[in-house]
């Protein structure tokens, strides 16, 4: 019933309301984290291929330029210079010819690799046809090769072995040996093989231009997705860092502030404030504000028997000290007046304790309807009663009610009074003793038979 009405009471968010969903979005940001470094990794990668590959496919279109320029120019060297200066046939130059010849970048070479490439059906036309003209330029190498080694036969020599030069047909086998000289030089230097040269350089150059765009726009394509990444995994970042920092603001003003003002409050003895906090610290302010009015009820219970008289339900004497202190030493009159009962051993002597209680409670209920509240039970048979700021006349009609009472009653009660018009003038002990005096003065004549009750 308690925590049902606690649950009512406390209302707000409760920690396990909170918690789990920050997890899961704690688990979520940092899954994309992961998930994003490695997208950025693999992005990388990947423009770091694009790079080389390019660079790769580049370099191997220029290569196709690169050896057939060297293969024209060793072969017109040879063409234009058979002999050198001592008569001896220029071998030098066909040794380059043949070395270029061995390395796997001619033009269908070139282009059997190409066919694996990544590259665009641009790139592979420009160098398709680059590569036609050069295996037509190294036709027309050759053939001029074989015109002008029909005049000057080559060494026999391994290092030429591997030049494929081609047989002449029998019309260039009957032409002189100037003329066969004249048409190998027409072969390299002639308009046809000057357009095939150029078109090698002009398609190997476009498919270099092309690769390298291509390979620009792949690589900005990369770039711009690793760019993405990079500020997702920022924004993912810097959302964990203020989700984060949001949290321990919340848990401090939500649990640790509130718990902090607590200890202050639980120090001091005072309840706590049951609208600060989370559901669970609003909870314990409930559960201590509870416990502490069981226990201030309980004190109160407890101060209550330990001030008051079970029988009479009066104050007892130590209630009446209290009540003394807490009146002030100065400032006020003060009627201090003592009671005895009289014959209450009498009475528990021959007709029992009971019927001694009985005239105790209507003692107490004579002495207290007389004078008032501040009336007391020292214990036993005796009481006490204080009337502050009253004249003696005021005095003297409670003591005449009182008697008056008394008879009604059917009781027999000692009295004796002490009065002051200023308490600083005297103290509280001289006037219960004064008080005392004449009580027992009295309580002395009713014993002796001079005063019935």
């Amino acid at each position: 019933m308690i925590e049902a009405k606690q649950d009512r009471t406390a209302g707000s968010v409760s920690v396990h309301t909170l918690v789990p969903p920050l997890i899961a979005l704690l688990s979520i940001l940092h899954i994309t984290i992961i998930i994003t470094i490695f997208m950025i990794n693999t992005s990388s990668s990947q423009l770091s291929s694009i790079m080389q590959k390019s660079g790769e496919y580049m370099n191997d279109a220029t290569s196709l330029l690169a050896g057939s320029s060297l293969m024209s120019e060793t072969s017109s060297n040879f063409v234009l210079m058979p002999l050198t200066e001592t008569g001896e046939v220029n071998a030098f130059p066909l040794a380059a010819y043949a070395n270029e010849l061995k390395i796997p970048r001619r033009g269908n070479q070139v282009m059997e690799r190409f066919a694996h490439y990544d590259v665009s059906e641009e790139a592979l036309a420009l160098l398709s046809t680059a590569a036609d003209s050069a295996m037509m330029m190294v036709d027309s190498q050759l053939h001029a090769l074989a015109l002008v080694t029909s005049v000057y036969p080559l060494p026999k020599a391994d290092y030429l072995s591997g030049i494929p030069i081609p047989a002449l047909s029998e019309e260039e086998e009957a032409l002189t040996d100037e003329e066969k000289v004249a048409s190998a030089k027409v072969l390299i230097m002639g308009s046809v093989y000057a357009l095939h040269k150029q078109s090698v350089s002009q398609n190997v150059n476009a498919c270099v231009e092309v690769i390298r765009a291509d390979s620009n726009i792949a690589a900005a394509s990369s770039a711009k997705r690793v760019s993405i990444l990079r500020s997702v995994l920022w924004a993912t970042t810097i959302l964990i860092m203020v989700i984060l920092t949001a949290t321990f603001i919340t848990l401090y003003r939500q649990i640790i502030y509130p718990l902090a003002d607590f200890v202050k409050l639980i120090s001091a003895n005072r309840s706590l404030d049951e609208k600060k906090g989370l559901r669970e610290v609003r909870l314990l302010a409930i559960a201590y504000n509870t416990l502490l009015k069981r226990r201030d009820a309980l004190d109160s219970i407890l101060r209550s028997a330990a001030e008051t008289d079970a029988l009479t339900n009066l104050p007892n004497r130590y209630r009446f000290e209290q009540y003394m202190l807490e009146s002030g030493e100065s400032g006020y009159s003060v009627a201090m007046l003592l009671f005895d009962i009289n014959f209450l051993k009498q009475t528990n002597d021959t007709q029992g304790h009971l019927a001694g209680d009985i005239l105790i409670r209507t003692a107490a209920e004579c002495i207290s309807s007389c004078f008032g509240e501040d009336c007391f039970r020292f214990g036993g048979d005796e009481f006490a009663a204080v009337v502050k700021n009253c004249e003696p006349e005021r005095i003297e009609q409670m003591i005449h009610k009182f008697k008056e009472t008394e008879k009604q009653k059917n009781v027999s009660i000692s009295l004796g009074c002490a009065y002051t018009p200023e308490i600083g003038d005297t103290t509280v002990k001289a006037l219960l003793d004064e008080a005392d005096k004449r009580m027992y003065a009295q309580k002395k004549e009713a014993h002796s038979g001079h005063v019935t009750g």
